[in-house]
C-alpha cells in the first residue's frame, strides 16, 4: 500500500471478474468471473491454483467457508453451489431460486449459506445437504447483497428497493427495516 505499486496481475478469466475474496488464511484468492468460472489463486505465487466448473451463466458472488475448507458460489443460472477447496470437485448444487443469484453469505459457524436473488428472496440453505430451511420473502426487488452478523443472530439484506432488512437467523422474521 505504501507505494501503491501492482505487485501480481492475476490472469485467465476470459470474462469480467465480478467478485474477489481471499481466504481465511491468506493463502489463497477467490474469483467470480462473467466466464461462468470460479477460480483460486495461490497468493504467493500469483498462478491459478483450480478452475471451479458447472455453472452456466455468469458468477456473481464467492464465499470461503470460516475454516476455509469451502467455496460457495451463486450464479445467474439461478444456482448456489458449494465447491471443496482442496480439491476443486463440486459438493452440492442448490436451484431453489427462480432468477439470479447476486449475494452469498455463510454464517460464522459454517453450518447455513444465505443467498439473495433478483427473485426478491433471501433464502437459508445447509451447507453440506443443500436443504432449503428458510425462505425470507418481503423485499420488492432483488435481494442484491447479503450478510451474516458475526454471532450468527441476524441476516443482513440489501435490496434494489432501497431497504436494508435485519432477519433473524433462527426464526426468518423481520426485526427491522432500515
Amino acid at each position: 500500500l505504501a507505494t501503491g505499486k501492482e505487485l501480481r496481475r492475476l490472469e485467465g478469466h476470459t470474462g469480467d471478474v465480478i467478485r474477489v475474496i481471499v481466504t481465511p488464511n491468506g493463502r489463497h484468492f477467490v474469483s467470480g468471473s462473467a466466464d461462468t468460472t470460479v477460480r483460486v489463486w495461490s497468493a504467493a505465487k500469483g498462478e491459478e491454483v483450480r478452475r471451479l466448473q458447472g455453472h452456466t451463466s455468469w458468477v456473481m458472488s464467492v464465499a470461503v467457508t470460516p475454516d476455509g475448507q469451502h467455496i460457495v458460489s451463486g450464479s445467474t443460472d439461478n444456482t448456489v453451489r458449494v465447491w471443496s477447496l482442496a480439491s476443486g470437485e463440486e459438493v452440492t448444487c442448490m436451484s431453489g431460486h427462480s432468477d439470479w443469484v447476486l449475494s452469498v453469505a455463510i454464517t460464522a459457524d459454517g453450518q447455513f449459506i444465505v443467498s439473495g436473488s433478483d427473485d426478491e428472496t433471501v433464502r437459508v440453505w445447509v451447507l453440506m445437504s443443500g436443504e432449503e430451511v428458510r425462505r425470507l420473502e418481503g423485499h420488492t426487488y432483488g435481494a442484491m447483497s447479503v450478510a451474516v452478523t458475526p454471532n450468527d443472530e441476524h441476516i443482513i439484506s440489501g435490496s434494489y428497493d432501497g431497504i436494508v432488512r435485519v432477519w433473524s437467523l433462527s426464526s426468518g422474521e423481520e426485526v427491522r427495516r432500515l
